[in-house]
């Protein structure tokens, strides 16, 4: 599980993706600690394509051949019905990962999402929004 892996991930929503202006946003995972099944490094998004800026840690696990961790970056960035981009002076909602290895454990592929949370609208009625999910996968390089 240590190494650097390189992947991508996009939306499952259409028009958040074309807002994003990118097929898919590509990312670097560098996994320096992995021990009892537990594993911890460090995200970098593809600036290039879509991600954000700064560097995020992850936190995970591996049960046989399944896998999921916590990408936690450290500012919130949000995009607009035009593609607009603004970043917020506060952290980033959790993403969580989930996915199975190939075969030859080089791989690793799943669904990413956000826990569903609730904001008022007008301050007082409560909603139920889930801020987005989709698809991930990535390759061990080294």
């Amino acid at each position: 599980m240590t190494g650097n892996w390189n992947g991508y991930y996009k939306f499952d929503n259409e028009r958040i993706q074309n807002a994003m202006g990118f097929e898919k946003t590509n990312f670097t995972i560098v996994i320096d600690n992995y021990e009892g099944g537990n594993f911890q490094g460090k995200v970098n998004d593809d600036v290039a394509t879509g991600g954000m800026k700064e560097t995020g840690d992850i936190f995970g696990k591996v049960n046989k051949n399944a896998v999921s961790f916590k990408k936690l970056m450290p500012k919130n960035c949000v995009i607009d019905q035009n593609g607009n981009r603004a970043t917020l002076e506060k952290k980033h909602p959790v993403l969580y990962y989930k996915g199975t290895f190939s075969e030859d454990k080089t791989e690793l592929s799943g669904k990413w999402f956000f826990k569903r949370r609730f904001f008022l609208l007008y301050g007082i009625i409560p909603i139920l929004f889930s801020p987005g999910k989709g698809t991930w996968s990535m390759k061990k390089t080294a």
